[in-house]
């Protein structure tokens, strides 16, 4: 199976030059570090640590290593997203951890370490891979994955959709995006609802767009995304074909569709703005963007040439639903989001 875009191009690039001796564990493509490795590493420069929790005799974590882990796509993302560990539940060596150590006390028939019974909450089924956040929240999920199964998983810690949306509807809009890899788990889902996806947004031209705002006191909508950007495909795929998106968006403003690192010239209220060169953001980028490079992103400018919102990271149709009737009616005015939210009654059911 062929993975979707992995290998990666990625953008704004934090090379870090620390010694530390990663091991590939053949025939795994991963490179795994030690778990103080990684615990050093997500502090100077912050990503999410991934373990693959295993014992010596679970045949299905030999198995994961074989398949899973030997997947060339699968393995690139993984080692440029994750700090990769590898952990033996019934091992030895002394763990130290945000400060406090692990031991294994080898007491009992199979005796597990301190550190697993930690990282696993006492539940021991291998094996567990278990994703811990830039703010070191824990998150195992057991059990055996193949490619297919283990992608949206990825992309959901990765991409931080963690912290918005429940793993189930991520799967959900991940799984309808790609129909042809994930056929059979559609057909037997006989409970999801089929999503939407017969609404079409009318994209404008930076150029376009803004002219067409002045004229008419009408807003843009600037949606920015990154060609390594994997839930720009799913908010595209998924959330802007949703009917009620779609439509919401085509009444209320002049959408826009940028890519952030476009090579192309543009013109924003008749001023011209030119690329930075190959690699680096559109400088249209970096001056709507200056509270962060998270993609995808969604800027909202009025009429008077004044950006009056910026939202990052990926939004469902649920969240886009009230973000885009908030800035649209202009609540931002006078009204805090989160109080405007507690008396909207909007068209799409919650995630």
């Amino acid at each position: 199976m062929k993975l979707r875009n992995y290998t990666l191009s990625i953008l704004f690039i934090f090379i870090l030059k620390i010694s530390f001796s990663q091991k590939t564990v053949e025939p795994s493509l991963i490179k795994w570090y030690t778990i103080e490795e990684a615990d050093s590493l997500s502090n100077i420069y912050p990503k999410p640590i991934m373990i693959d929790v295993y014992t010596d005799w679970c045949g299905w974590c030999k198995h994961m290593m074989k398949t899973t882990f030997a997947h060339k796509g699968i393995s690139n993302y993984i080692n440029i997203n994750f700090y990769p560990v590898r952990f033996n539940a019934e091992g030895f060596d002394t763990i130290k951890y945000q400060g406090k150590t692990y031991t294994n006390l080898g007491n009992g028939r199979k005796p597990k370490h301190d550190f697993a019974k930690y990282i696993l909450n006492n539940r021991f089924s291998f094996p567990t891979i278990v994703y811990i956040d830039k703010k070191r929240k824990i998150n195992p999920v057991p059990g055996y994955m193949k490619v297919h199964e283990i992608e949206p998983l990825l992309v959901y810690f990765v991409e931080e959709i963690h912290n918005a949306l429940p793993y189930k509807s991520w799967k959900n809009m991940y799984q309808q995006n790609y129909p042809e890899v994930y056929e059979d788990e559609l057909k037997k889902d006989t409970t999801t609802k089929k999503l939407d996806k017969s609404g079409i947004v009318k994209w404008f031209s930076v150029e376009e767009a803004s002219s067409l705002c002045m004229k008419n006191d009408k807003p843009m909508l600037v949606y920015l995304y990154t060609d390594w950007c994997q839930s720009c495909k799913i908010e595209e795929g998924i959330v802007f074909k949703d009917s009620i998106i779609a439509n919401l968006v085509n009444k209320n403003y002049y959408p826009v569709k940028f890519n952030a690192a476009s090579q192309d010239t543009v013109f924003l209220f008749g001023q011209k703005i030119i690329p930075s060169g190959k690699g680096n953001p559109h400088k249209l980028t970096s001056s709507l963007l200056q509270e962060s490079f998270k993609f995808p992103a969604f800027v909202f400018i009025n009429s008077k040439k004044h950006k009056v919102n910026e939202v990052h990271g990926f939004i469902s149709p649920y969240q886009s639903e009230r973000i885009f009737s908030y800035i649209k009616e202009e609540k931002y005015r006078t009204q805090k989001f989160e109080d405007y939210v507690k008396s909207f009654i909007g068209k799409i059911p919650k995630d």
